[in-house]
């Protein structure tokens, strides 16, 4: 029996690790699709595609995860789920401390496309539900695959669970370490444990985003200050960040009543096509966008699986490329992927850098952003322009470790959400 137990878990072991190959690298998970065949895949809280992926874990709260499988001949599908690190990566406590319930879900009744140009089966459940229950805050993935072939990964989704625990003020202006109401945003904020939630700043580790970008992000930020009843950050390099541009807007939604930067929707056989204008440094003038979130949707349609999709046509006019660097179409719709499935080719007979992606009808934040060769982080100010007034949204995510605890996790104990300032 000794020698059974321990094959099998050789057996998981092995398993796990070949599910991990994909998708992992030292820095961690992301969000992210490794087959042409998906597309479309989004987390978000509860029934709102607006809301970012983290949930109470003393609510009803539930995440969403859905995504098209782009045949009508689909795959059985099935997902497993992963607690994480404040970096993404992996922890190795056991599925029972962190989970009640099956780590293997099919997922069932997956719905036809009809009436559309492109064949896709619509796949969508919800986390926690009958199956699985979640138990302790932190960072998850979710995993999922081929019954067939479980050992590849088809998508990762990255999602969070918060204990609330502490609070926050913030702030965010115009006068930044780079100057005062030029290209950058400064932000401040202050963080409030409460009475029952006894805790050192060493035990914090403190991420921001801007608008779900990754390649900005700030990890694990230090204290400026601390005071007996809050701990104040305020690093004016850490936290200066480009203000941008309101985001480009595409609304195509419908065939004929689009709207945003669309010059027009053509029918080519056997697919949609939807033009943009033409993308160019503007100056700045404030709109309502929705910082980088996008809707999947269909005027006058009451089906998800009515609604089609199109090839989307992006392009930027420049006389020459630039040598210095790539220039990319980003929004949440590819998770503000910075690498080949989003990067503008240059067309040196039309001179202009060109993008066509296929995307699900609705509407679409975006921007062209530029990122110098050997950089992490792009920049919009060749591309679109950067202006303080910008309004922007940062995330805040608190993590809570215990020093010289054995606890192979890091706790959520707070997130929050700030703009800057309102037009």
């Amino acid at each position: 029996m000794g020698m059974k137990f321990w094959k099998n878990r050789a057996f998981v072991l092995i398993a796990y690790i070949l599910s991990c190959v994909v998708g992992y690298s030292a820095e961690g998970f992301r969000t992210r699709v490794f087959t042409d065949n998906i597309k479309t895949l989004q987390l978000y809280l509860n029934d709102n595609q607006l809301d970012y992926p983290v949930m109470d874990i003393h609510s009803n709260d539930y995440i969403t995860v859905s995504f098209d499988y782009m045949s009508s001949d689909y795959p059985h599908l099935a997902y497993k789920i992963q607690l994480c690190h404040a970096d993404w990566t992996p922890s190795s406590m056991e599925e029972l401390e962190y989970m009640e319930g099956l780590n293997e879900v099919v997922i069932e009744d997956p719905v036809i496309s009809t009436n559309t140009t492109f064949d896709y089966a619509h796949f969508s459940f919800k986390i926690p539900n009958e199956d699985l229950k979640l138990l302790v805050s932190g960072n998850y993935i979710v995993k999922v695959y081929d019954t067939d072939v479980p050992n590849e990964i088809l998508l990762i989704g990255c999602f969070s669970v918060v204990d609330n625990k502490i609070g926050l003020r913030g702030n965010v202006d115009g006068k930044s370490i780079y100057g005062v109401k030029k290209e950058y945003q400064h932000l401040s904020f202050e963080l409030f444990p409460s009475d029952k939630f006894s805790v050192m700043p060493d035990e914090l580790i403190v991420v921001v985003r801007q608008n779900g970008r990754h390649d900005n992000e700030v990890y694990n930020l230090k204290p400026t200050y601390v005071k007996p009843e809050s701990i104040i950050y305020d690093d004016e390099r850490k936290l200066s960040f480009e203000g941008g541009k309101e985001y480009n807007i595409l609304d195509f939604s419908h065939r004929f009543r689009f709207s945003g930067r669309i010059e027009t929707i053509k029918f080519h056989h056997p697919y949609y096509h939807v033009e943009t204008y033409p993308g160019k440094l503007e100056k700045y003038s404030y709109y309502k966008d929705v910082n980088g979130h996008f809707k999947v949707h269909g005027q006058d349609i009451w089906s998800e699986a009515e609604i089609d999709y199109s090839i989307v046509h992006f392009t930027y006019p420049m006389d020459d490329p630039w040598l210095d660097g790539s220039v990319y179409v980003m929004g949440g719709f590819n998770d503000n992927w910075l690498d080949e499935s989003n990067k503008m080719v240059y067309n040196f007979e039309r001179h202009q850098y060109e993008l066509a992606m296929v995307l699900k009808n609705g509407g679409y934040n975006f921007q062209y952003a530029f990122l110098p060769a050997d950089w992490n982080a792009a920049s919009l100010q060749r591309t679109s322009g950067s202006y303080w007034e910008t309004e922007n949204s940062y995330q805040i995510y608190v993590y809570y470790h215990p020093l010289g605890s054995n606890q192979d996790y890091d706790q959520l104990v707070g997130f929050f959400e700030i703009y800057s300032q309102e037009q």
